[in-house]
């Protein structure tokens, strides 16, 4: 046990304790691993490395304060790969909290808190190699792990983080359980890895609360590969469980069980192919959604955002059963969930959900393949009128694969589904809380398709 007391943390909140708690990391690791404990008192720290074999625990009454100065982080590393090809969140991970490339053995646990304290970068960050000049306002990221084999990051309390707050790339065997996150951003993102467990988590994000990636973060191709989502409690003010937007390899064998959406803007779960990807064995089932404004939607697109010759992407072999989604439908979001910068959501309409009917919408040349809908109650707000039946969607090929760009509103209330082949139905009810003169459904170019 490294008591990082020991090694000079003062625990004030004020002085900066981050080089005291490096220190016992690395004195951990010298020895070949153990346990770095911080015990109660609020730690003031910049980035930290985490080295193989060493569990950070802190225990009850322990809080990590993300320093504002952000200075006090490590800068943007230079030789960032293939920046182009992802947003710039999953492109640098050196500038973040705890830091962490091609360990193993790795743990962040117990029950205290870490706290970013809402510490956005208005500046010029010129003066930070890699970062290109950019006035770029997101702050730190909480977790940055790279390349990790064998992490648990379990049981803490994470708040006000104004950048991700747990990412892990091309990371295998992850369990992430039992976080309470509330990020001005995004929540949890794995990306391009395998063998990963995210479960019994909360999740209040101001962007995307649950976010598996396939991106080209590494400089190759890597599939997020055999990952289990289950128990967990998510409000978003964008996406509350969302596959992409980066999305260059492979979605494999993939299932997401026992969740509660509430609040959210845009989508409840969104299955994604944008940038190539393949998308291949999904299981989704026992879900609940409140006050959701597109419940479910699988899309293809064709935004090709990678290595030159990109190509379409594909999915296939979907099943979701046993999903109620429910209103009432209110505002409720606002913005005090503000993603980006202060006041980027100053306008609280933005906060009012987008309700779309369920979307499956393939491309003429990448037909979403065997999809099994069974046991759906859905309850739209409805309200639609004869005229809306006219309503003609947006084809969306290579913009920014969001459903608001396909409409605002749609010529159904309950689902749209185009470019679709197996397309089953098993007890699947849409309802409306409100008269509507729409028809439930719209199917384009939808071949083989059952209802019972």
């Amino acid at each position: 046990m490294f008591n990082v007391k020991e090694y000079g943390a003062i625990a004030d909140g004020v002085a900066l304790d981050s080089k005291a708690i490096q220190k016992a990391i690395d004195t951990c690791a010298a020895v070949g691993g153990g346990t770095v404990y911080i015990p109660e008192g609020k730690y003031l720290c910049g980035t930290m490395h985490l080295k193989s074999n060493v569990h950070v625990w802190l225990d009850k009454g322990a809080t990590i304060l993300g320093s504002t100065n952000r200075l006090d982080f490590d800068p943007y590393e230079e030789d960032a790969a293939n920046t182009e090809f992802q947003d710039r969140s999953h492109s640098f991970f050196h500038h973040s909290l705890f830091h962490a490339d091609n360990a193993n053995d790795i743990a962040l646990t117990g029950y205290g808190k870490i706290d970013m304290q809402s510490a956005w970068e208005d500046l010029d960050f010129t003066e930070f190699p890699g970062a290109k000049g950019c006035h770029w306002c997101r702050g730190c990221k909480v977790v940055a792990f790279k390349e990790c084999t064998n992490v648990v990051i379990k049981d803490l309390v994470i708040r006000n983080v104004t950048d991700l707050a747990v990412y892990v790339a091309g990371c295998e065997n992850v369990i992430i359980s039992g976080l309470n996150v509330f990020t001005h951003v995004d929540g949890i993102s794995p990306d391009s890895c395998k063998n990963v467990v995210i479960s019994d988590c909360i999740v209040d994000a101001g962007d995307d609360a649950i976010v598996p990636k396939c991106s080209y973060t590494l400089g190759r191709f890597k599939a997020m590969e055999n990952l289990t989502i289950t128990g967990c409690v998510v409000r978003s003010h964008a996406s509350a469980i969302k596959f992409g937007t980066e999305s260059n390899s492979a979605f494999i064998n993939t299932t997401v069980t026992g969740c509660t959406v509430y609040d959210t803007r845009l989508e409840g779960l969104f299955i994604m192919t944008s940038d190539g990807a393949r998308v291949e064995g999904l299981s989704v089932s026992n879900i609940t959604m409140r006050n959701v404004g597109v419940p479910i939607a699988l899309l293809v697109s064709d935004r090709a955002r990678g290595p030159e010759g990109t190509k379409i992407g594909v999915m296939k072999n979907v099943a979701i059963s046993n999903v109620i989604v429910t209103g009432p439908y209110t505002e409720t979001i606002t913005a005090t969930m503000a993603q980006n910068s202060r006041d980027y959501y100053a306008n609280k309409l933005i906060g009012t959900p987008h309700h779309f009917p369920l979307l499956i919408a393939g491309q003429p040349d990448s037909i979403i393949d065997n999809v099994s809908l069974s046991n759906i109650q859905f309850v739209s707000p409805g309200g639609g009128t004869k005229e809306d039946r006219n309503i003609v969607l947006n084809e969306l090929r290579n913009q920014y694969p969001g459903v608001n760009a396909i409409g605002k509103k749609a010529p159904v209330h309950g689902m749209v589904a185009k470019h679709v082949n197996n397309l089953r139905l098993y007890n699947v009810d849409f309802s409306t809380e409100l008269p509507d003169a729409r028809d439930a459904m719209l199917l384009e170019n939808v071949t083989n398709f059952k209802q019972i």
